[in-house]
């Protein structure tokens, strides 16, 4: 029976995760390096757990440890998934576990392994290479079409790097000139070079879910619309419910393929050359706009301890209700940039609002964490760079 619930990460995810689990009456503890979450300012926090060190993190886990199985440990970032993987066998045996399989983790956080998953069931991606060094670029730039992107295999350690997600080259020059710059701080083998598509992110989906055995237990589906950045955009800011049934295939297609247990973001983004929507990747974890699931009437935590718990609930696959997510202060930011620069314009911004809406950090029940949202957001700004 799931009691407690370790909440591993910080700031809008993890908000929206503690509040689900107290909306269950489970003990929702924060374990985090800082004081600048959102999260930390919760009343449904019973208590956060702050650490230095990865070894001060395992330990500080590991006095939670019973003879009974009681505490759900709970990634809402790729380091923290890292964490866990690298201590699953022994965390398993004490704890419920709110990642999938380590060799699934590995299938998914690695994007060359993921992509020659893709390449091996016949499943659209973008066209991928996968060089190892500075020759084996040179060679493929003379075979690729232009535009292309430089990005990484495993994306947390790149953005911590580079400050970006990915590198546009629009011509051979630029590829080979930008893969010398990356290859002297990042190797070469964590890389890939891909395809570019255009678009944008109103052409940008996702399929989130929560499902055991490959089998989807809830789930939802979106278009994140507006991201920040918006091209390549590390956080999505406004996301709005859809329906496309190709999405829906393919998604429980490789969540059949790999029997995935646990959360999942399943992107894709719609090629306009192809008309085509084509797998991205997954997030193993909770995701950014997960709480978008509150308006239909579930969360996906909930869903997890429901099934530790043993208790029998209803598929919630509805994909017909519209309702959307928004991160108000990030999102207003994104849309005077993107007006400015003529690409967004005053009645698709108002048709976007009109729609009922779950709001990333405001709660009339939990107030705290949006005034300091607002009051922190200049430093965060500059944290986040």
């Amino acid at each position: 029976m799931v009691k407690n619930v370790i909440i591993l990460g910080n700031h809008i995810q993890a908000l929206g995760l503690v509040r689900q689990a107290n909306a269950m009456r489970v003990k929702a503890l924060l374990a985090t390096p800082d004081r600048y979450s959102v999260a930390y300012f919760s009343n449904t926090v019973s208590e956060v757990l702050f650490y230095d060190t990865p070894k001060e993190l395992y330990n500080k886990i590991c006095s939670y440890k019973a003879e009974m199985k009681e505490t759900l440990l709970f990634p809402t970032n790729d380091e923290m998934i890292e964490f866990l993987v690298k201590y699953y066998d022994e965390f398993e045996k004490s704890f419920y576990m709110g990642i999938p399989r380590p060799e699934i983790v590995e299938l998914f956080s690695n994007k060359r392994n993921t992509y020659r998953f893709c390449e091996q069931y016949h499943i659209a991606c973008p066209r991928s290479w996968y060089p190892n060094t500075i020759e084996e670029v040179e060679q493929i730039a003379d075979e690729v079409d232009y535009p292309v992107i430089i990005k990484p295999s495993i994306m947390y350690s790149f953005h911590r790097l580079f400050g970006k997600k990915a590198f546009r080259c629009n011509n051979k020059n630029e590829l080979i000139q930008r893969a010398v710059v990356v290859a002297k701080y990042f190797s070469l083998e964590n890389i890939l070079i891909q395809e570019f598509l255009s678009g944008g992110p109103q052409y940008l989906y996702s399929y989130g879910t929560f499902a055991t055995e490959g089998v989807p237990n809830a789930a939802v589906m979106v278009n994140r619309i507006r991201q920040n950045p918006m091209d390549f955009g590390n956080s999505t800011t406004f996301a709005i419910t859809c329906n496309i049934p190709e999405i829906r295939k393919t998604a429980e297609q490789i969540l059949k393929l790999t029997r995935y247990f646990g959360l999942a973001e399943v992107e894709f983004m719609y090629d306009t050359n192809t008309d085509t929507y084509k797998f991205i990747e997954i997030n193993t974890r909770a995701w950014k706009w997960h709480s978008i699931s509150n308006k239909l009437g579930f969360g996906f935590l909930a869903e997890m301890i429901h099934y530790y718990n043993g208790e029998v609930t209803e598929t919630k696959l509805d994909f017909t209700r519209k309702t959307a997510w928004v991160e108000r202060l990030t999102d207003f930011s994104v849309i005077v940039k993107e007006v400015i620069k003529g690409n967004l314009n005053m009645r698709e911004i108002y048709n976007s609002y009109k729609i009922e809406k779950e709001y990333a950090v405001w709660s009339s029940k939990d107030k705290l964490p949006f005034f300091m949202y607002v009051l922190m957001s200049p430093l965060l700004f500059f944290k986040r760079k």
